[in-house]
């Protein structure tokens, strides 16, 4: 006999009696899980957590993966990752020695498109990455409604200046706080007040590369302290005046003019010609200390996925705690210094920053019917943001400006050329040229210089907006709260530009409008040092062609004409008194390293010192 078949299966030819209906076999179910329930409640609750898990796991999965924009390229590999685009960025960090704006100018060329997006923080929007400078000139210079500064930059800084202007969108907040230092970058204060602070620090560090350059004899040395602490001291000087009390440089140049012959002996015994002078440094200052301590906390928090949190873990920190409490100390000293002075003086005798915007608070304070605050939190981080973003930004592109000297000394011995046919007083009579030799004489092609090296340092190579509405950009849809990030360097600005369909352009440009005529570089020269290519039938013009480094429009770099008038000094002192030798290959790396600007990865300088009649 055939066995029968086993329960659980109806067989074809079973009849309606020998059936459950539906509703009987969901009866049968509820039953037993009751009853399992009730016996065996422990294990009904974990097999449910179990079942739901199960059930999210790949919803949630699914939630977590990037969601690109529609119609944007992007890297479809990325987009299958919970991390997006972080362990190619990684990988090219780590492995090919980029930058986060190398990987970003690099996925523009891979993809062939003027506008990618990137997926860098999980559980965010995707970053999109701008690659055309005429549409960034658009977004930064004429869409104001529409695009705003981002937190990005203000979420680097909130830990140390949480009242600093950085952080405001553009709206009346902002616009009523930036009269706190309105009158800084007037011509009037940065030639009267600024420049000579500058210059005088400037010569500073000419003293001690003096002294460098001869006990070397001709070796190079790392530079890099000596550039940082000499740009310390002149954003304190322009902060706090001439006669501030504390220097980064002049401890050192202590130490090295101290040095005796056998010191000497010692240190240019080590090695060859090509082997760098390794030299003493003097006791560093106790603000310098505290200053380079609160900035360094701006690259801790950089990349963080939650920078609010971070910033309150770093300023616990005992060593963040101890260097707020100088430079507070220090800067209230200062600020009661200036009240003082002004309260003296009547406002008539301004010799800093500090003093000018107590003038400034003075003046709001007695139109708005109230008493001065001359203590504010906003006063004390506006006048310690311009030592974070002065010194970071302008020594970054001095270190650059000096590798670039080396590499190109055609350029370097042509400029040289017209500065002593420029400021012949001053080479006649063997001294450096005055500041008001720098300031007061122009000279076409050292501003072709200066715009060059700024176009060539990339020290800042990438500018954020932030989309305030829904709105367009390249024909693409860009939803309210989007980031764009215009890239400083690459397609259009040091490489070949995309071909856009001018139908696809905002309504804003137009043939005629500064974007057309600054469309892009000539590509066989794009990547060299070409000072020339600033000027226009002799004369320098800073439309001759496309430059971000300072960013455009409203929300600009604020202290533009400052970081010009600092390179501007170091620049014509250094060529008049040195000439800047190349190092040895091993030693002349171009090679960056992103921290809050683009830097060089090592910063050696070979010199030999002019001799002059007089000197």
């Amino acid at each position: 006999m055939a066995a029968s078949p086993p329960a659980s299966y109806a067989s074809a030819s079973a009849t309606p009696q020998d059936t459950i209906p539906h509703e009987h076999h969901l009866q049968a179910i509820t039953q037993a899980w009751q009853h399992l329930h009730s016996s065996h409640p422990a294990i009904v609750s974990t097999a449910a957590i179990i079942l739901a898990f199960a059930l999210l796991l790949p919803l949630l999965y699914w939630l977590a993966l990037p969601k690109p924009l529609p119609g944007i390229p992007y890297n479809k590999a990325s987009a299958r990752r919970l991390l997006g685009d972080v362990p190619a960025l990684t990988h090219h960090m780590t492995q090919d020695q980029g930058t986060f704006a190398s990987y970003l100018a690099n996925t523009l060329v891979s993809l062939n498109a003027p506008l990618v997006q990137v997926f860098i923080r999980p559980l965010s929007r995707p970053l999109l990455v701008l690659g055309d400078f005429r549409e960034s000139q658009d977004v930064l210079g004429h869409r104001g409604k529409d695009f705003d500064r981002s937190s990005s930059l203000g979420d680097l800084v909130r830990g140390i200046g949480p009242d600093h202007h950085v952080l405001l969108k553009t709206n009346d907040a902002w616009k009523a706080q930036r009269r706190l230092i309105q009158d800084l970058m007037t011509p009037s204060f940065l030639n009267r007040i600024a420049g000579p602070a500058m210059h005088q620090s400037m010569l500073v560090l000419l003293d001690l590369w003096r002294e460098k350059a001869r006990i070397a004899a001709g070796r190079p040395w790392d530079a890099r302290h000596d550039i940082n602490w000499e740009t310390l001291d002149a954003v304190h000087a322009f902060s706090y005046g001439a006669d501030f009390g504390h220097s980064a440089s002049k401890p050192t140049l202590d130490v090295v003019r101290a040095l005796d012959a056998q010191a000497v002996k010692k240190l240019r015994s080590g090695g060859g010609p090509d082997e760098p002078v390794v030299f003493p440094e003097g006791k560093v200052d106790e603000l310098a200390e505290a200053s380079m301590t609160l900035m360094h906390t701006c690259t801790e928090v950089q990349g963080s996925p939650v920078p609010n949190l971070k910033w309150k873990y770093i300023m616990r920190k005992p060593r963040v705690r101890r260097a707020t409490a100088v430079k507070e100390r220090i800067m209230r000293e200062e600020v009661e210094s200036a009240v003082a002075s002004v309260e003296r003086d009547k406002g008539q005798k301004v010799k800093s920053a500090a003093d000018q915007m107590v003038v400034r608070e003075k003046k709001v304070a007695e139109r708005e019917g109230r008493k001065p605050d001359y203590f504010s939190r906003a006063m004390m981080d506006e006048l310690f943001g311009f030592v974070v973003a002065g010194h970071d930004t302008t020594s970054t592109t001095m270190l650059w400006s000096v590798k670039i000297l080396a590499e190109n000394q055609s350029a370097q011995t042509e400029l040289r050329d017209l500065l002593r046919a420029s400021y012949t007083a001053a080479w006649s009579e063997g001294r450096d040229p005055s500041i008001e030799d720098i300031t007061g004489t122009p000279i076409p092609y050292l501003d072709a210089f200066l715009e060059e090296l700024m176009r060539c340092a990339n020290t800042v190579p990438i500018v954020d907006r932030e989309a305030l509405v829904d709105t367009e950009l390249l024909g693409y849809h860009i939803p309210k709260g989007t980031v764009i990030s215009c890239l400083a360097s690459g397609p259009s600005l040091t490489a070949p530009p995309f071909e856009i369909a001018e139908s696809k352009r905002h309504q804003t440009q137009g043939s005629g409008k500064e974007g057309a005529k600054r469309v892009s570089w000539d590509p066989s020269d794009a990547t060299l040092f070409k000072p020339e290519r600033w000027l226009v039938d002799g004369k320098f013009d800073p439309l001759a062609g496309p430059q971000l480094a300072f960013g455009l429009g409203t929300r600009q770099c604020y202290g533009k004409r400052l970081a010009y008038l600092k390179l501007r000094i170091g620049i014509v002192l250094l060529v008049w008194d040195f000439e800047v030798l190349r190092c040895p290959e091993a030693l002349s790396s171009f090679w960056p390293t992103q921290l809050m600007s683009s830097e060089p990865k090592d910063c050696y300088l070979r010199l030999r010192e002019i001799v002059r009649d007089g000197r």
